[in-house]
């Protein structure tokens, strides 16, 4: 008997759907900092296709910065590590902190504290996704869409790295089967 695996993609939101969202998201920006400069600061990898269309979208002076936030080392799940604070000099800013999924907010939640420490002019988080499964009372200033509490992929968001660059978000299937 030999384990096959089989994956299934389900479109769940559209190119044009996170498109039309961004647009939007881009208006309330500008309003929010009218005549303003902002620093984004992504959390990478899976914020780099909203960062990329959204930079796009403004009429903003803006900054892009990258850092890298993972709480899984190997195969297991641990303490967060964040790379890339120290380089960051925000003091007296606009910081606007983009991330990919707000899941149970900790990694949102501890980067924002960690910015905070920074002493910048304000502090924003925006995520593409929330799938509202969070204890945390923190939440996102920005959302682009809520999702269920399924796994999902495309659009930055990855299964072992792989279908970031989908241009949709997908659910994601993987059925296991066994042949004879």
């Amino acid at each position: 008997m030999s384990i096959h695996s089989t994956l299934e993609l389900d479109l769940l939101i559209s190119m044009d759907e996170i498109q039309d969202k961004i647009a939007k998201i881009a208006v309330q920006l500008e309003a929010d900092y009218k005549d303003q400069e902002i620093v984004i600061v992504m959390i990478m990898k899976g914020a780099i296709c909203l960062v990329a269309d959204l930079i796009r979208a403004i009429s903003l002076p803006c900054v892009v910065e990258s850092i890298q936030a993972s709480s899984y080392h190997g195969k297991t799940r641990g303490n967060l590590q964040i790379k890339g604070l120290e380089a960051l000099d925000l003091l007296a800013k606009n910081v606007l902190l983009v991330d990919d999924i707000f899941d149970s907010g900790n990694t949102l939640f501890q980067v924002y504290q960690a910015l905070a420490e920074k002493k910048p002019k304000s502090l924003k988080s925006l995520v593409l996704l929330s799938k509202n499964v969070s204890d945390l009372e923190y939440r996102p200033d920005y959302l682009l869409f809520s999702v269920e509490n399924r796994f999902v992929v495309g659009y930055g968001l990855d299964y072992k790295e792989y279908y970031r660059g989908l241009k949709g978000i997908y659910l994601f299937k993987e059925t296991v089967s066994r042949l004879q």
